[in-house]
């Protein structure tokens, strides 16, 4: 697989493509997919396997996660402005057809609305999820399970009548909880 290949097939078409897009001015959370068209994540399935397509994707998330920190740093943003972390939302089609696609989770402004932090740890259910367990069994294929705190959001949604399940990776050397 050449790097240029993937760039061509994938990371030109999403917004990613232009690292800015991780510093504009959201209004409240952000999620980025990695890959936005499950063909597109299906051209690196035929090469990799569905299995090893979520462990890529998992390390380019890391990758992406440095990036951002890195260019966080140059302009003097601090993690109170730009809380990242990576997360994953769509499990339904995931774990039939499709590889789990992670998203760059992006929530501004953590001086002004520093409550979402200790959500996250209040609204952590005691017993795992099969959610949980199969991103931290993603996670430790990587060697990267020690690197990150776990943390899940589930609540039932009325309007489509199901449980909404978010699983949050957050790097421990960069945010602390």
């Amino acid at each position: 697989m050449k790097l240029t290949d993937l760039y061509e097939s994938i990371i030109s078409q999403e917004p990613y493509n232009d690292m800015d897009v991780f510093f504009e001015s959201h209004d409240s959370f952000e999620e980025i997919p990695l890959i936005s068209r499950y063909s597109r994540a299906d051209l690196l399935s035929d090469s990799l396997g569905k299995s090893n397509t979520t462990n890529f994707l998992i390390g380019f998330s890391v990758f992406l996660l440095n990036t951002i920190n890195i260019i966080a740093r140059a302009r003097n943003t601090t993690e109170d402005e730009l809380f990242t972390a990576i997360s994953f939302t769509d499990f339904g089609d995931a774990f039939e057809n499709h590889p789990i696609i992670p998203n760059i989770f992006i929530y501004p402004n953590q001086k002004k609305d520093n409550h979402f932090k200790a959500h996250l740890k209040q609204n952590n259910p005691n017993e795992k999820s099969i959610e949980l367990a199969k991103i931290q069994e993603y996670f430790s294929r990587c060697n990267l399970i020690n690197s990150f705190i776990f943390y899940e959001s589930r609540f039932f949604d009325q309007a489509c009548n199901e449980d909404i399940v978010r699983i949050y990776a957050i790097p421990k050397q960069f945010h602390e909880i």
